[in-house]
């Protein structure tokens, strides 16, 4: 079937009138913003600065440049001029095509065309495509009042035409040398004479598509190559015409063939990793890189914008980092990319006349490093521990996808832990809860020490682009002390006597499940020597300083001070503080009974009188003079001292009598007790039972009970004076079965 064509002059026919009856005679937009004359950037210029970063370039000229922002509705185009950095926002959201080697900017909006030249004071030229013909695309200008759009045939395929506004109209010509049926998928404009067009012709199935040189000044297709795979991208210069072949997604071929030649003569670069590559020509070279470095997990070389001779082997690398190319003014290419010492931005990319290889010049800067660089953290400068039982510790980096590492050390004991973050925008993070490993089986899963700590950070650049870079910072941990804590994490110690006396410590119990924790073995508190005492007591602060003590009583009545040292694995040297301590049968502590924040101590003699000994918080005498609080304790077998399990604000008292009845005394916060209550019975199954301080940190005291001298068992504190302690858990055995005692 012959299909009747319309010709450029008979859509022109009725097109005029309409046109300037709608235009009032004349074709015109609303103005922008004039930009200057059009200069130059001169080499030793600084770089300006972009106005924000988070673009793309699509375009340059003599004066300046075009770079594209994506927004939730569009894009903002920004118009950056070199010689003072100004910008111009253009009107709408819609896309502004690149044009080549000019000022001229072309939007695109329901089949209208806007010319705007940035490097002159003109008005904007208008050009209503909908006037001539329906079926009319995109446009490119070639001129600052001729474009080369495509139109499309109502029977089916496009046509090339060169569209020109006249002083009184719009002229239309078509460009011939296209296939009948063509189907335009791109159009190029490198300079003002010359058009690169890919198209894909239905008759030809062998290849998936064509490209064709259009000479602007004749109307037609000057040269026609058929690539032997799709094309990605194209660049045309005077000489040379070059495109991008990708036979899979992963691999292509760089193919340069001068102007008028043979697939014979084209010189081929083959690449692996190379999906989205970019091809630019420049005066003997062929350049090539794809975008992607900045969220890049995987090094690839092709990050990095290349240059290849076209007359030897020679490559250079130009950019260390690229994302897009555009031409440039005087027949220099422009690039967003970035360098390791200048970072990212604009960059003009020439021949150097000294050395004869393309050189960069940075005309814009982003203000981003190209080193994966440290831009801030968010690690306070005391992290408080009662507060929040976690913390979000981040660090900004400039790039966020690569390998990242945390090392967070404790100063004094050098105990530390390692954390792969997880992705923040804009950096990497970890939820910090307080521990130096997330294995619960490991030592180091127990509650962190207090105290000063570094953090090091170690990031790899997911690009593999630039050094690692390593950072170091510093915070300290603080929890209030508790009673039983000797390793200064606010959490209560497990002390236990071996048989060949040594003093050793636990991993602190798990609340949850108080059977795991034991699994790495004990910690060394005391090295050998301590089965010369027949009683020891776990305290809290006894002399004044803030860690947890302990005292113990000899054979011959002597009583012993141990001042913790908040380390976990020692006590200072011991200190005499009394004799004649035999005469006691029990001997408890670990809980501040008068209220004055000092931890005190009560003792009952053989004949059942229950005595206090109010802490001074003095090294070398501990206690005030003791205190009679009560008489006829010599029906109880253990006594502890467990603080607060009842609700009170006073440190609480519970004593076993010898049926195995549980008695609970609340404290009056004088050293005194109110009269006893009953809170459980069936006791006797434990040999000893004693105060463990607050483990689950719920502000009520718990109880620990020791069975067969072996088995360990733990009762939460309720809060509750009838039923002050909750339902056991079995909380493992001794490290050592033959163990002498439990504190």
């Amino acid at each position: 079937m012959t299909r009747h064509r319309p010709t450029a002059p008979r859509l022109l026919t009725a097109a005029v009138a309409v046109a300037l009856a709608v235009t009032g005679g004349a074709l015109t937009a609303p103005a922008v913003a004039a930009a200057p004359a059009a200069v130059a950037p001169a080499d030793a210029q600084a770089p300006v600065p972009l106005i924000k970063d988070g673009g793309y370039l699509a375009a340059s000229g003599p004066s300046g440049f075009l770079t594209l922002y994506p927004v939730d509705d569009g894009v903002i185009s920004m118009w950056t001029r070199y010689a003072d950095g100004s910008t111009v926002s253009l009107p709408g959201t819609k896309y502004y095509a690149p044009t080549g080697r000019t000022d001229l900017l072309t939007q695109v909006d329901s089949g209208v065309l806007t010319i705007r030249d940035m490097g002159g004071d003109g008005e904007p030229v208008v050009m209503d495509l909908g006037h001539l013909a329906p079926g009319y695309q995109t446009g490119r200008a070639v001129g600052p009042a001729s474009a080369v759009t495509v139109w499309t045939d109502p029977e089916g395929g496009e046509e090339l035409h060169l569209v020109t506004r006249t002083a009184t109209s719009l002229r239309a010509e078509r460009i011939t040398g296209l296939p009948e049926g063509a189907n335009v998928t791109s159009v190029v404009v490198d300079s003002p004479g010359t058009v690169l067009v890919r198209y894909v012709d239905p008759a030809d199935t062998t290849v998936a598509s064509h490209l064709a040189v259009v000479d602007v000044e004749r109307r037609a297709v000057a040269e026609d190559v058929t690539p032997a795979y799709a094309t990605n991208d194209v660049a045309v210069s005077p000489t040379h015409l070059a495109w991008v072949e990708a036979p899979t997604d992963s691999t292509a071929t760089v193919i340069v063939m001068p102007r008028g030649g043979t697939p014979d003569e084209a010189l081929r670069i083959p690449l692996q990793k190379a999906d989205g590559l970019q091809v630019a020509l420049l005066d003997g070279w062929v350049l090539y890189g794809r975008a992607g470095a900045d969220t890049a997990n995987v090094p690839n070389p092709l990050y990095a914008l290349t240059a290849r001779s076209l007359t030897d082997e020679r490559t250079v690398k130009v950019l260390d980092t690229f994302t897009r190319d555009a031409p440039g003014p005087d027949g220099t290419i422009l690039a967003w990319g970035g360098t390791l010492d200048r970072g990212e931005g604009v960059y003009r990319i020439g021949v150097d006349p000294d050395s004869g290889v393309p050189a960069a010049t940075q005309v814009a800067t982003t203000g981003r490093p190209t080193v994966l660089t440290l831009l801030g953290h968010d690690v306070p400068d005391v992290i408080d521990l009662d507060r929040q039982t976690s913390v979000r510790l981040a660090w900004h980096l400039s790039q966020g996808y690569g390998r990242t590492q945390v090392k967070l050390t404790h100063t004094a004991t050098g105990r530390s832990g390692v954390w792969t973050p997880s992705v923040l925008a804009g950096g990497k993070y970890v939820t910090w809860n307080g521990r130096l490993s997330d294995a619960f089986l490991s030592p180091e899963h127990a509650p962190a020490p207090n105290g000063a700590y570094t953090w090091q950070l170690t990031a790899w650049p997911g690009s593999g682009i630039g050094p690692v870079l390593e950072k170091t910072g510093s915070f300290t941990v603080q929890r209030a002390r508790v009673a039983h804590d000797y390793d200064d994490n606010g959490v209560p110690d497990l002390v236990e006597r071996t048989a060949d006396g040594r003093l050793v410590t636990h991993i602190p119990l798990d609340p949850v499940d108080p059977r795991r924790g034991d699994a790495s073995g004990p910690t060394v508190l005391g090295s050998g020597g301590w089965n010369v005492y027949d009683r020891i007591v776990t305290t809290g602060n006894l002399a004044g300083a803030a860690n947890a003590d302990l005292v113990a009583r000899d054979k011959d009545g002597v009583l012993w001070l141990y001042q913790g040292t908040g380390t976990g694995t020692g006590f200072t040297k011991r200190v005499q503080v009394g004799g004649g301590w035999q005469a006691y049968q029990q001997i408890t502590s670990a809980a501040d009974l008068t209220g004055d924040g000092r931890t005190d101590l009560l003792a009952t003699d053989r004949s059942g009188v229950l005595w206090l000994y109010r802490g001074t918080g003095n090294a070398s005498a501990p206690f005030a003079k003791r205190m009679r609080v009560g008489g006829g304790w010599q029906i109880y077998n253990d006594v502890a001292a467990v603080g607060n399990v009842a609700g009170a604000a006073a440190g609480d008292l519970v004593a076993r009598d010898k049926d195995g009845v549980l008695w609970l005394y609340l404290g009056k916060g004088d050293g005194t007790f109110t009269a006893r209550t009953r809170v459980g019975g069936g006791w006797q199954a434990y040999h000893h039972v004693f105060g463990f301080g607050d483990l689950d940190r719920d502000g009520y005291a718990d109880l620990v009970g020791v069975k067969n001298r072996q088995e360990r068992y733990l009762h939460l504190g309720t809060g509750q004076r009838t039923s002050p302690f909750a339902a056991r858990k079995e909380a493992g055995t001794y490290s050592d079965p033959t163990s002498l005692d439990l504190y």
